[in-house]
């Protein structure tokens, strides 16, 4: 526990570290996402020492560093058992979506789920990276759920442009037109909308 920080906020930022570096050791986002935060706590001097150390750790695994007996060497010990489990969750396999989850969602709450993802909910796009291809690839499904998957796979993956709705059943259209709209509006900076 640090005296810095309030526990529970301490252990969320932690968790947030370690979310992170998972997903970009993972290759679910970009590291240059996360090795930018990670290297403005390990050196800012504004977090405690012991999480600015953590940070740097942290660090070196995205640069491909996996020892966790190098990388812990300077961690207080509850830190060296986090890492430890960073490393662990690096090395699992993706988490297959769930399938009654899958079952579960209308055509619109996926629509909604893949907005909440692109808009940096890492847990739920890594979900929806894998339920998606899962869709694309089905043969037992309907060539229109095989191309929905295809096409919301591709925005997950940060393609914006409109050609993309080709793919899609009428039905399904519109709704991801909309989620275009929508996520290319976000995009958008102030300088640009005049």
């Amino acid at each position: 526990m640090s005296e810095h920080l309030p526990d529970d906020t301490y252990a969320e930022k932690i968790e947030k570290m370690v979310t992170m570096t998972v997903a970009a050791a993972k290759g679910i986002v970009p590291v240059g996402q996360v090795a930018l935060p990670l290297a403005q706590i390990a050196n800012g001097g504004l977090a405690p020492p012991e999480v600015c150390a953590f940070a740097r750790a942290l660090s070196r695994i995205l640069q491909g560093e996996r020892d966790p007996a190098r990388l812990a060497h300077e961690l207080t010990p509850e830190l060296a058992e986090v890492l430890r489990d960073t490393l662990a969750r690096i090395e699992a396999p993706l988490p297959e979506a769930d399938e009654a989850e899958a079952v579960g969602l209308t055509f619109e709450e996926l629509v909604e789920k893949v907005a909440e993802a692109c808009s940096g909910e890492v847990m739920l796009w890594q979900q929806l990276w894998t339920l998606t291809q899962q869709l694309a690839d089905d043969s037992s499904l309907p060539p229109e759920i095989r191309g929905l998957g295809a096409v919301l796979r591709r925005i997950l993956a940060g393609e914006r442009q409109k050609f993309i709705l080709d793919e899609l059943a009428p039905q399904h259209r519109w709704a991801v037109e909309q989620l275009l709209d929508w996520l290319n509006g976000r995009a958008v900076t102030p300088e640009d909308s005049r």
